[in-house]
């Protein structure tokens, strides 16, 4: 088990209001590379196949000792990024991770499971599928799988590797066996179908899958038409478009946020919001450079990010720690979503903030941020004035939005919003830095009372999430 470092953060008597931390500037550069060497140390355990990737070392309390698909292919996801880094040593140990995943995704997609799919959630490290009661399928497992692996593709081609990519990842063929074009064709064939959630708990129509499987086909109808596949990227496409076309349907005017599941056929009852942090996470790991679609900065996403702050901010008594001592803002934990009552094991209780989620407003904020200055001009209304009004008043609590407003990039106020959703970014990265432990480690939760680190330890997508919003902080050229 891991040792947190922070101060105590529940009195006897009541909860802190301050505490001592290290500027963010200074934690975000060390944090990083620690976030990145925890990652790795969970990708090929030692009793394992290489290229599994656990969940988390937990084995009992949770029990997370599994190679999720998902979770799997997030992670992935960074560390293809890195092998695209230095074309002077494209062979580095990021490409022989990256081949040992390939290799253990061929494992998994033959495998026989109980869901007879691509949508099986998780198998054991050994490659062995786990045949046990579970919410299942889970079809946002493909679409991160292809998205993962298609953009691994990418670079393999820029760096002289299409005998590769043609011969294991992508292969024309139909029906194929190909990892990516197996995945593909799931995503396109399979996307109307109700299935479980990222968190495993309903089965129904989901915001997070939808937005996963549309990127991946967006992407992936890229691909095939340079590997001489129209066809297929036809396909690809076409299915997209019906995808953005019913993306509508979650909006909720009435409660001013995206909802989270449409069409519930079963799983859990009790999420009366149907307000989760599933919609902020899908955001962020569905942004697509080549293909945007419903981006952080756009005003029903604000709506949305804002509604979840208003939600978790008077639920965990440990936010009533709003600054460091230095006077910095620190913004609320961040959790599933409030009805929540999962706290990492049996039975069931009251759930807690997670560092995954807490990473991904963060991770909004610094989007929202780099892409309005990108384009030059805000406009404030019914929608988006309640979050950015939040992020205003961390720097200028003089600076009153009122909407029908429009401001350019050459006014003050304009350039006050910017530095406040970076500022909003830094106060939820800063919740992370508080809570985390020694070296950065992450679990899964830290307690809503006393802010000390709960359930599965060491959780790879927590150190996934975190590396992601420092990224996305270090890009912002302000």
């Amino acid at each position: 088990m891991t040792t947190q470092t922070n101060t105590l953060l529940k009195t006897e008597q009541e909860y802190l209001t301050s505490i001592d931390a290290q500027p963010l500037d200074n934690w975000s550069k060390t944090a990083r590379q620690h976030v990145l060497e925890r990652m790795i140390s969970n990708i090929s355990p030692d009793d394992g196949e290489r290229g599994a990737v656990l969940a988390s070392p937990s084995r009992t309390n949770p029990n997370y000792y599994y190679h999720w698909v998902r979770d799997a292919a997030r992670t992935m996801s960074e560390i293809a990024k890195l092998n695209g880094l230095d074309h002077r040593n494209f062979k580095d140990k990021y490409y022989d991770m990256m081949i040992d995943y390939v290799e253990f995704t061929k494992i998994n997609q033959t495998t026989p499971t109980v869901s007879n799919s691509l949508g099986e959630p998780k198998f054991y490290v050994t490659g062995q599928a786990f045949n046990g009661p579970w919410g299942r399928p889970q079809n946002d497992g493909p679409a991160q799988r292809a998205l993962t692996i298609t953009r691994w593709a990418n670079i393999l081609l820029k760096n002289g590797e299409k005998e590769y990519v043609t011969g294991t990842l992508y292969d024309s063929k139909e029906p194929s066996f190909s990892i990516i074009k197996a995945d593909l064709d799931f995503v396109a064939n399979h996307w109307q179908d109700p299935c479980f959630d990222l968190w495993e708990e309903v089965d129904g129509t989901h915001f997070y899958t939808r937005m996963l499987q549309r990127t991946a086909l967006r992407e992936g109808a890229d691909l095939a038409n340079i590997l001489n596949d129209p066809g297929a990227a036809d396909y690809y496409n076409r299915q997209a478009s019906l995808i953005e076309s019913a993306m509508d349907d979650f909006w909720s005017e009435e409660k001013s946020h995206y909802l989270t599941t449409l069409n519930r056929v079963g799983g859990l009852d009790y999420k009366a919001s149907n307000l989760d942090v599933a919609t902020t996470l899908g955001i962020c790991q569905a942004l697509s450079d080549s293909h945007p679609f419903i981006n952080p900065h756009e005003d029903k996403v604000l709506a949305t990010a804002y509604a979840l702050h208003q939600a978790f901010d008077p639920l965990y008594s440990i936010n009533a720690l709003e600054t460091t001592t230095s006077g910095d803002p620190i913004a609320p934990g961040i959790g599933r979503y409030p009805e929540d009552k999962y706290a990492g094991s049996a039975p069931l209780g009251q759930g807690n903030p997670w560092f995954l989620c807490t990473a991904s407003l963060s991770s909004i904020c610094y989007k929202a941020a780099a892409l309005f200055t990108e384009q030059k001009n805000i406009e404030i209304n019914k929608y988006n004035i309640g979050q950015l009004a939040l992020a205003v008043k961390l720097v200028d609590t003089d600076c009153k939005l009122e909407t029908g407003e429009c401001f350019s990039s050459r006014t003050k106020t304009f350039k006050t919003i910017i530095a406040g959703l970076k500022a909003l970014g830094d106060a939820y990265l800063r919740r992370i830095q508080i809570h985390a432990g020694e070296e950065t480690s992450l679990s899964e939760q830290f307690s809503r009372y006393d802010g000390f680190m709960t359930s599965a330890e060491h959780l790879t997508w927590s150190y996934v999430s975190v590396a992601i919003a420092i990224d996305l902080r270090n890009a912002l050229k302000i």
